[in-house]
């Protein structure tokens, strides 16, 4: 087909032609705002910005029963094959962890807002925001109905959806139980942390309960209170930017939940109420445990069931979801969404980086981009992979699916490095130093077209 033809093409005027027979087919195959045609492939044409996610849905629906393969254009821009397509789920994972796109549409736990970036940056990754019945969670299920669309169609391919879900999302996809443990906790980078802390309190009391089997209804009240009064909780459950925040004083369970407001809500301080009037149901040592119970079953069920399921609703358009089911919840996310940590060392690049055109594994400049990666930090990783592949993660498998050709580029040291990513392409200018290609590579990076910024929070 054109698109196959015109990425093997290196001369000028044949590539010339090979445009202008892709103009013939989106002028006289299909008239429509972004859908080209199915050839042995559908060639879909986006847009970036506002408009992708709606055509993204949009396509998906027309793709995903079917049997072709999708192919991505974007507006304005003349490149397709496979590295465009793989930067289209890199774009839309992009969107979907857009802060203010999950304010409106809440698919995800809200993370703490502690790096002041545009996107959600949870540690542990993003878990599935539980919701009440209504318009939201409505509008939530059919974009987790998309979302599963999309992963299935990029995994039937042999691409990847660079979105970093929780292990535990993928554990509820494939119909684990999850329980209090599940919690986020202190340093997640993530709302309900308060649950966490509350959950271990509890865990800690329903111990001390068992050890104290045969007391009587009164012994067990005393006890209890005690344990509420206890000023070491701080010390016990509490980070110690936590504890910190409390000016370092000795503080009990009782003392904690007072300051802080806890209540039967969502996060135990904001959300959706657990039971009714739960907002002023304030958390004491007697209605601990109701809390914990009424939270899990909200968090992990009845909140997020319906998300669940159109998820793997999803999937099950494209192929069948029971496909799946051998599969641990950690290497579905892997499948899906890539590793979540860059990770090589110098073997590893000696191996899959590969010099050619006149360069050698003796050759200066070679040493010195192996060098200058080894240095990098997980976020500039992320960087050069998008810069030299179109996508920030490293597919399943990791690095021993991971080649790049290194060429030298005649150009003088000022130039600035460049790549090929549909072809897995990079080309290095004759720098004289580590620092120089450092200098130039960082900025191509962040500078060059392309996903380059996918956010990444270090652990």
């Amino acid at each position: 087909m054109v698109p196959t033809e015109l990425n093997a093409q290196t001369d000028p005027q044949k590539i010339e032609q090979l445009l202008q027979e892709v103009s013939n087919i989106e002028e006289h195959v299909v008239k429509s705002n972004f859908w080209l045609g199915a050839l042995q492939s559908t060639l879909v044409r986006m847009q970036k910005g506002e408009e992708l996610l709606r055509q993204s849905e949009i396509a998906m629906e027309l793709v995903a029963t079917s049997s072709h393969l999708l192919e991505v254009q974007f507006d304005s821009e003349t490149g397709f094959g496979s590295a465009v397509t793989q930067s289209f789920y890199v774009e839309v994972a992009q969107a979907l962890q857009d802060r203010d796109t999950n304010r409106r549409i809440p698919l995800w736990v809200e993370d703490d807002d502690s790096t002041n970036s545009s996107y959600l940056l949870n540690r542990k990754g993003l878990m599935v925001r539980p919701l009440p019945d209504g318009p939201q969670r409505e509008a939530a299920v059919r974009r987790l109905r998309f979302l599963g669309r999309l992963m299935g169609q990029a995994l039937r391919e042999g691409f990847i959806v660079p979105l970093p879900l929780a292990e535990d999302f993928f554990a509820l996809v494939l119909g684990e139980p999850l329980g209090a443990a599940s919690f986020p906790r202190p340093g997640s980078g993530s709302t309900g942390e308060l649950c966490g802390i509350l959950a271990d309190f509890a865990s800690e009391l329903s111990a001390g309960e068992i050890g104290m089997a045969g007391a009587s209804p009164e012994e067990l009240a005393a006890w209890r209170k005690e344990q509420g009064e206890r000023t070491d909780f701080g010390k016990r459950f509490l980070s110690h930017e936590q504890a910190e925040g409390s000016q370092g004083k000795p503080m009990s369970f009782n003392q904690f939940v007072s300051l802080v407001g806890a209540c039967f809500l969502e996060t135990g301080l904001s959300g959706s109420p657990l039971c009714p009037g739960g907002e002023g149901i304030s958390i004491s040592v007697d209605n601990l445990h109701e809390f914990i119970e009424k939270a899990s079953a909200f968090w992990f069920d009845s909140g997020v069931s319906l998300q669940v399921e159109a998820f793997r609703a999803g999937l099950n358009d494209v192929f069948p979801f029971e496909c799946l089911m051998p599969f641990s919840c950690s290497e579905l996310r892997e499948m899906l969404c890539g590793e979540d940590r860059v990770e090589w060392d110098e073997q590893a690049l000696l191996a899959h980086l590969h010099p050619v055109g006149g360069l050698t594994h003796r050759s200066a400049t070679y040493k010195h981009l192996v060098s200058v990666l080894l240095d990098m930090s997980q976020a500039d990783r992320s960087r050069f992979l998008d810069f030299v592949t179109s996508c920030p993660r490293l597919p399943p498998g990791g690095m021993a699916t991971f080649h790049v050709d290194v060429f030298p580029d005649p150009a003088s040291e000022q130039g600035f490095p460049r790549s090929r990513a549909c072809a897995n392409q990079l080309y290095l200018p004759p720098y004289s130093s580590k620092e120089a290609l450092r200098e130039k590579l960082h900025e191509a990076m962040h500078c060059s077209a392309g996903h380059h910024e996918q956010p990444v929070r270090e652990a």
